[in-house]
């Protein structure tokens, strides 16, 4: 981690470094235009007497320097906002690989399902989640395919794909961080990519009406010439195309305010796209993924990039429209925005059906960017093998990616199936919650193609399903308990139907008295290895354990244990197998103030 954490400060101290550059030579273009400025006007004046010839040459040149230094003073300007926002991004890097708190990128709550099979106990989304971590997309449509990934485990195939695309993409640090600083910088306020592809679908209010479009043509022409003749003799006819104008507008105001709607405020959004498949377009690829994608943003005659970026300025033009000089002025009687409307619905109609291809590539390229990030920033974690086999979980040095390289403690763990249980049991904060997400999140992220926190691992395409943090909800007038037992039937849904997954339960039936827990957890148990089922079970319940004398190959036990010294605790975080035997609840008891001791009174 050291060597990425001074990676990322010598590109900060560099782009600093530049920032003073360009700040030293602005402060000289600054001198350089006001004297150009001043000159031009002094010398003219003073050259006026000797030759306006003169005079006007030199001003000129003067001029031209001004524009100049103008200019460049604008382009070392924009330049300074790009260093400014790199400066930025790699100082969250270092925050991220520091505290795993990635402040930058959206979070992804709004992703956050309730029904969700592994979501909400894996904290994939929201506030310190595995998306936070992950995240690097700057576009809706980029956290959209990001988001969908950790979702749901994809195809071997296209895993084996996505890693060798994100191992590619990994070295390509300065590609990665300049889309990044370019989604950034736009301020993407009004991105709705799902807004635009509806619009692409959607015939415009204006196909097919070839009249009105000769009428608007023609108009503009009988318009002018009635201005021009209003000045030499009457406004008679200029009064007659304003009213004739004003007719037009009336009809068609409803169709070109729909219109405006649809896709009003959105150049901003396409400038970013545009930028993204641009760069895209640029690059040589080599690995299969990449390749399909430049593939699926591939034009026969111009690049796809300009033609957003054609959208995009019909947009822009549009959005004019709303300016009262132009309505007032331009609009009335040269129909501007209607020219604009019928401009637009020319592209839309060679291109609108393929608006939705060419955003779900972006999304796929800004995911992969995302992971691939991820692959650069942790070197010594591991691309998994995605075996066919059901099943198979093997993992060595595996830890949970949220927790500090410093503080994580790894695992070696093997699960092998179908119809097989580990049960779980350790005292409390002993380490049984966190391995279970330990295993989850990993399973996650490999079958989302991203590299996974372990030396090695290999394992079977499952959906993880999870019953661990339960709550009760009062707007359901729904208890814990009953909310649990709504999970579990959820999971036994699944089980019975023969589904390929891996079930991690934690604690299950927390909410019932000790007698009935027991019973419960132990048919859930026997039901889950009638049925072929996958699954870790952490509890405390130590009777359990007898399982897997009972269930011989399919009930198999590991613990975490803890050393006593007086009061202090020590856990070493390791999983082993056999049950626990040492439990640290009566300590934690007697130090919050519970007089255990009191048991021994008469």
């Amino acid at each position: 981690m050291k060597q990425k954490l001074s990676f990322y400060a010598d590109r900060i101290h560099g782009f600093q470094k530049r920032i003073t550059q360009l700040k030293k030579a602005n402060k000289t273009l600054s001198v350089l235009r006001l004297s150009s400025a001043l000159g031009a006007f002094i010398l003219f004046y003073l050259l006026l007497s000797t030759s306006i010839y003169f005079a006007c040459l030199v001003g000129s040149i003067l001029i031209i320097a001004l524009v100049y230094f103008v200019r460049r003073y604008s382009k070392n300007d924009q330049e300074i906002k790009k260093l400014k926002l790199l400066i930025q991004i790699n100082e969250n890097e270092i925050n991220c690989l520091q505290t795993r708190h990635s402040a930058l990128y959206n979070k992804g709550k709004e992703y956050l399902e309730a029904n969700h099979p592994y979501a909400s106990d894996l904290d994939i989304f929201g506030s310190h989640s595995i998306f936070q971590l992950i995240n690097r997309a700057v576009s809706k449509s980029g956290n959209h395919i990001l988001a969908n990934w950790l979702s749901k485990p994809s195809e071997n195939q296209e895993i084996k794909k996505r890693q060798e695309a994100i191992q590619e993409l990994s070295a390509k640090i300065d590609w990665r961080q300049d889309i990044i600083q370019y989604g950034l910088l736009n301020n993407l306020k009004n991105d709705k990519p799902d807004f635009v592809t509806e619009w692409g679908k959607k015939t415009s209010p204006f196909y097919g009406k070839k009249l009105l479009k000769i009428v608007i043509t023609i108009m503009p022409l009988l318009s002018l010439g009635a201005l021009i003749y209003s000045f030499i003799d009457s406004p008679v006819p200029l009064i007659i195309m304003a009213l004739a104008s004003i007719g037009i507008h009336n009809l068609n105001s409803k169709k070109v305010k729909l219109a405006h709607e649809q896709i009003s405020k959105k150049g901003e959004m396409l400038k970013t796209y545009s930028y993204i498949i641009e760069r895209f377009e640029h690059e040589n690829w080599t690995s299969e993924k990449l390749i399909e994608l430049k593939k699926e943003l591939a034009s026969s005659d111009v690049p796809t990039s300009k033609k957003i970026q054609q959208l995009t300025k019909l947009i822009e033009l549009l959005d004019q429209s709303l300016n009262l000089v132009v309505q007032f002025l331009i609009n009335l009687l040269f129909f501007y925005d209607l020219h604009i409307l019928f401009r637009m619905d020319v592209w839309k109609q060679k291109n609108g059906l393929k608006i939705e291809k060419w955003f779900a590539a972006i999304g796929e390229i800004e995911a992969l960017s995302s992971l691939s990030n991820l692959s650069f920033n942790h070197e010594n974690w591991s691309f998994p093998n995605v075996t066919e086999q059901h099943f198979a979980l093997e993992m060595k040095e595996a830890g949970h990616p949220m927790i500090d390289q410093k503080s994580r403690v790894n695992n070696d763990y093997k699960l092998t199936g179908p119809g097989t249980v580990h049960i779980i049991t350790g005292s409390n904060m002993a380490g049984k919650s966190t391995f279970l997400r330990t295993v989850g999140v990993n399973v996650v992220m490999a079958l989302a193609g991203a590299p996974v926190c372990a030396k090695e691992m290999t394992v079977s395409n499952v959906e993880i399903n999870t019953s661990m943090r339960i709550k009760d909800s009062i707007e359901e007038n729904e208890s814990s308990f009953y909310a649990e037992l709504k999970r579990i039937q959820q999971v036994l849904e699944k089980v019975n139907r023969k589904e390929k997954s891996l079930l991690l339960l934690d604690e299950i039936l927390r909410g019932t008295n000790s007698k009935d827990k027991h019973t419960g957890s132990r048919a859930l148990i026997k039901q889950l290895v009638k049925h072929d089922a996958v699954a870790m079970l952490a509890t405390h319940d130590l009777e359990l354990s007898v399982l897997e004398k009972e269930l011989p190959g399919k009930v198999e036990n590991r613990f975490f244990d803890i050393k006593i010294d007086g009061e202090k605790l020590y856990f070493d975080y390791k999983v082993q197998k056999g049950f626990c035997k040492t439990f640290n609840a009566p300590i934690l008891m007697q130090k919050m103030g519970i007089d255990m001791e009191i048991l021994n009174e008469n």
